[in-house]
């Protein structure tokens, strides 16, 4: 019988440490951010007079649900953040307008899910308008880029755990594929630059 000389002195904690960093080295963050602008919560879809039309934001929501349980269910050890921007409420520690991070009681900002994050995420949009509320958060004649916030915030979220070890990503959902069309001239250009900035800081 062939042994391994040096699985014979082998300490089960050692086996425990590499197990420990096997799964870390799985281990994925993300952070959700979410467009809470007025035009998200338009109908996704053409349907019918008498029936209830879906919004693009419940379809997001519906997604974001649907991930979360599958997460719950492998028992992974991912941890996310859910994070709205162009937003009338502001919600977290930069003090940035138009950000507000999404969480439950008893639960870090970014964690892993657990039941009470999904059932109270799920129906958001019940109450999103009287608690957190939507705005245009991008708009002609002002300076103030939510985007690039939202950004900011997210990348803060994500300074937990090391880089070596810990897969970070930052996905977002929005129906708006230019978010500076209503902005002509240098301003334009100027935020433009700045949010991809903002945006390569986390490469």
């Amino acid at each position: 019988m062939d042994l391994d000389p040096e699985g014979i002195f082998r300490d089960d904690s050692d086996q425990d440490d590499d197990n420990l960093h096997e799964r870390e080295a799985n281990k994925e963050m993300v952070v959700y951010l979410i467009d809470a602008s007025p035009k998200m919560f338009t109908p996704a879809t053409a349907s019918q007079a008498d029936e209830k039309q879906e919004t693009h934001f419940r379809t997001i929501v519906n997604c974001i649900t649907q991930s979360l349980k599958t997460q719950i269910i492998g028992s992974s050890r991912d941890e996310v953040a859910i994070c709205f921007f162009n937003t009338k409420e502001k919600k977290n520690l930069q003090e940035l307008a138009g950000v507000y991070v999404y969480n439950v009681t008893e639960r870090e900002p970014l964690d892993r899910p657990d039941a009470r994050l999904i059932k109270e995420f799920s129906c958001i949009e019940d109450s999103f308008m009287s608690n957190i509320g939507s705005r245009y958060g991008i708009t002609s004649g002002s300076r103030e880029n939510t985007l690039y916030n939202a950004l900011w915030v997210a990348q803060a979220l994500l300074r937990k755990g090391s880089a070596k070890t810990v897969s970070k990503r930052i996905l977002i959902f929005t129906n708006e594929d230019d978010p500076f069309g209503g902005i002509t001239g240098a301003v334009k250009t100027d935020m433009i630059r700045t949010t991809i900035q903002r945006a390569k800081v986390f490469l």
